[in-house]
């Protein structure tokens, strides 16, 4: 969230310093908050936490190997926050590079284990970005991105002592997404403008796991945001 928070305060310095540009220079800032939940394809840790889920199970295995049934899990859902700067490409009509920034924090919690357990799955990408508005009378547009893109989860369980125990994991790696958007300027300031999004962003990233070692990670993410772009 610091991280969000400081590269805010820097895309806004910048679109002070280029607020005199006419409408057609100027770069856009946008924020955004949204739905977001994951989908789970590869990593031996990763899978297993899954499959836990899917079976009821305890993420806690004891000595003798085995785990307690804990009740359903629901999907891991939760929320995203974004921000984004663009920059106009002149030559270009209708094309924009930039910056973005994306925040994803997902859980899930069982049915019968209470505040006892619970899997959490957070993940964040930092990447480059080109916006595309197809249609000159349209407020459709197109975008991709590619750049850096790290996870990290927290399995929380009742250990073999009667303890809450949990067991942290973090990855980094690779990230590339995909978006298509709406944008709407209902307002007098034809600079300010509202757009709802869907995106879908595809991980790859390593992680270190106890007994296993370099666990290759391979997850998506389907959102679902609105935003409000100056």
């Amino acid at each position: 969230m610091k991280t969000i928070t400081l590269i805010a305060v820097l895309m806004l310095a910048l679109y002070s310093a280029q607020a005199q540009l006419d409408s057609e220079q100027r770069p856009r800032v946008f924020f955004s908050s949204g739905f977001v939940t994951p989908q789970f394809f590869s990593g031996i840790e990763l899978m297993s936490a899954l499959d836990n889920r899917e079976k009821g199970l305890s993420n806690y295995t004891s000595s003798e190997g085995t785990q307690q049934s804990i009740g359903s899990s629901g999907a891991n859902t939760g929320f995203s926050l974004g921000i984004g700067y663009y920059l106009p490409i002149q030559k270009v009509r209708g094309l924009s590079i930039g910056l973005m920034v994306n925040s994803a924090q997902t859980g899930s919690t069982p049915s019968r284990s209470g505040y006892n357990e619970g899997y959490f799955f957070n993940f964040l990408n930092f990447s480059g970005s080109v916006q595309y508005y197809p249609f000159a009378q349209a407020d459709l547009y197109v975008k991709g991105e590619v750049g850096m893109g790290s996870v990290w989860t927290k399995n929380r369980f009742i250990n073999e002592m009667g303890d809450q125990d949990f067991l942290h994991h973090f990855g980094i790696g690779l990230e590339a997404g995909a978006a298509i958007g709406y944008t709407k300027k209902p307002f007098k300031n034809k600079n300010l403008g509202i757009f709802v999004e869907g995106q879908y962003q595809y991980y790859q990233t390593r992680v270190e796991v106890s007994d296993i070692g370099d666990d290759q990670w391979q997850f998506g993410a389907l959102r679902l945001a609105i935003g409000i772009e100056f």
